[in-house]
């Protein structure tokens, strides 16, 4: 494809993921606000399935396209990028605050899932042999987490709040749409992330290729960048628009789906075979990034701008050293 049609459909994917994110956003603050729930329950399952599911997309194609590597190296890429870009820059936007405890207790889930792929994708810690890859034992304990996960949101679904927070809710998330039409902002929202996503990831993959760029940058950085836009246009607006909680659990949730949900997903249908060095190096990074995001959220109660900085830096530091080792 000519390279000016794929720059055409570049910009006009990503004007795609900046509505859908928006119509996101909006139709599951409605909701919260309708139902009396706390937006961070809904940014953590609605939201996150809907920005999750490019990263779904991507990793199905590859293993069936018999790049199994690609799927691994999108969810480690985009789970960097969207703690190191997504909760950093939008941190710098404007400071991020935990004004709800639940938020608090779902991070766990995230250095639980963060950590099982190290130990899962390492055959040498169950199986006792060299190699990496994600089985379809793998799958099934990552599935059996990710229900646990599911069923601990449920249980706070149902949990009744007090009347206080219901009540911070209401003045914080002023309902403005029917349930309706707040419904279609979302189903609206996810399929243009969804499309959007898509269009971004393919046109981004055949500009980078046309430039000479390898498969394994590739999957890093442009692929895990492009699978991620909707999670980080998502946060930057919600940022934005003072939703602090619903930012931070959209990258929370997402982080979350997208090792346990979509790898889980993916390895049961079909085993990945891993690159040493996406485990070794890449993964750990993001194991480390994640960490220091956990330190940050829970010693501050919220990212503040230089914290925001910090990841922000940390990530774009880690790509410079892979655009530096081409």
């Amino acid at each position: 494809m000519a390279t000016l049609t794929l720059i055409i459909i570049f910009i006009i994917s990503l004007l795609a993921l900046l509505k859908g994110a928006d119509y996101l956003v909006d139709g599951a603050s409605d909701i919260a606000a309708y139902f009396k729930v706390s937006p961070v329950i809904i940014g953590l399952t609605v939201v996150a399935f809907g920005t999750s599911l490019p990263e779904l997309i991507v990793s199905l194609m590859a293993v069936f396209n018999g790049a199994a590597d690609l799927s691994v190296a999108n969810v480690v890429g985009s789970n960097f990028a969207n703690i190191g870009l997504g909760i950093g820059i939008a941190a710098l936007i404007l400071p991020l605050a935990i004004k709800n405890k639940a938020l608090i207790h779902e991070i766990p889930f995230l250095i639980v899932s963060s950590f099982l792929l190290l130990i899962l994708g390492t055959d040498q810690f169950i199986f006792q042999k060299l190699g990496f890859s994600l089985s379809r034992f793998d799958g099934i304990v990552l599935y059996i987490v990710f229900i646990m996960f599911c069923y601990y949101i449920w249980t706070s679904l149902q949990h009744k709040q007090p009347k206080a927070m219901k009540k911070e809710i209401e003045d914080e998330y002023i309902h403005n749409l029917p349930l309706w039409k707040a419904t279609v902002y979302i189903l609206a929202g996810i399929a243009a992330l969804t499309i959007g996503g898509r269009y971004f990831v393919n046109s981004s993959i055949e500009l980078a290729s046309n430039f000479g760029l390898s498969e394994a940058f590739i999957g890093l950085t442009i692929v895990a960048i492009g699978t991620s836009a909707p999670e980080l246009i998502t946060s930057f607006i919600a940022a934005k628009k003072g939703k602090g909680d619903l930012a931070l659990s959209n990258i929370v949730g997402t982080n979350i789906f997208n090792i346990l949900f979509v790898l889980g997903t993916v390895s049961i249908i079909k085993p990945i075979g891993i690159a040493p060095t996406i485990m070794q190096t890449d993964a750990i990074a993001m194991m480390a990034l994640t960490l220091l995001f956990l330190v940050f959220a829970t010693r501050g109660k919220g990212i503040n701008r230089r914290e925001g900085a910090i990841l922000a830096t940390l990530y774009i530091g880690y790509m410079a050293w892979l655009v530096i080792g081409l």
